[in-house]
C-alpha cells in the first residue's frame, strides 16, 4: 500500500512539475526611458500582431503585421500601404504584390526587438485580436518603446 501511494504521489509530482515548465510568452511594449512595461498580453507561437500607422511623410496608412515565433523572436511577415511612400520598399529585388488597393511587400524579417519613438505627428497603434493599444496613450510622445516577446517559465524563465 505505502508502494502505491509513493508511486502516485511520484506521478502527481511529474505531471505538476511538466505543467509548470511549460514556456510562456507575452508581447510587451517597454518605456525605454524608465524600463517600465507599459502593456504585457500573453500571447501564443503563431499568433499574429499588427502595427499600424501613418507614414508622416506622405501620409499613407502603412499595415504591418508580425508572426510570433519561438525562443522571442517575431517576424515583420508584410508591410501594406497604398502607394509607394517615403521609407517604404520599393526595389525590384523585393517580393511586391499588388492587391486592389495596396502594395504588399513580404518582408519575413525575423526580430528579438522592434524600437520605435512615440511619433508626435501620427497615431500608431499595435493591435492584437481584439485589443488595440495606441501608443501615445502609454505612454509620452518622443518617448523610445521597445516591443518584445518576453519568455516566462520552461528553461528560458526570464
Amino acid at each position: 500500500m505505502v508502494s502505491l501511494i509513493i508511486f502516485f504521489i511520484t506521478i502527481l509530482y511529474f505531471i505538476n512539475n511538466k505543467e509548470n515548465n511549460r514556456t510562456q510568452y507575452y508581447l510587451e511594449i517597454i518605456n525605454r526611458k524608465n524600463d517600465s512595461i507599459l502593456v504585457k498580453i500573453e500571447v501564443a507561437v503563431g499568433d499574429k500582431f499588427y502595427l499600424e500607422y501613418i507614414n508622416s511623410k506622405d501620409l499613407n496608412p502603412v499595415f504591418d503585421t508580425f508572426e510570433i515565433r519561438e525562443n522571442g523572436i517575431f517576424c515583420l511577415l508584410t508591410e501594406e500601404y497604398p502607394w509607394y511612400g517615403v521609407g517604404q520598399e520599393c526595389h525590384t529585388s523585393k517580393d511586391i504584390k499588388y492587391s486592389d488597393k495596396l502594395v504588399i511587400v513580404n518582408v519575413n524579417r525575423e526580430m528579438k526587438i522592434l524600437p520605435l519613438r512615440v511619433a508626435f505627428t501620427v497615431e500608431q497603434k499595435i493591435k492584437y485580436k481584439e485589443r488595440e493599444f495606441i501608443l501615445s496613450s502609454l505612454t509620452n510622445k518622443g518617448n523610445p518603446i521597445d516591443i518584445i516577446i518576453a519568455i516566462e517559465g520552461g528553461t528560458n524563465d526570464k
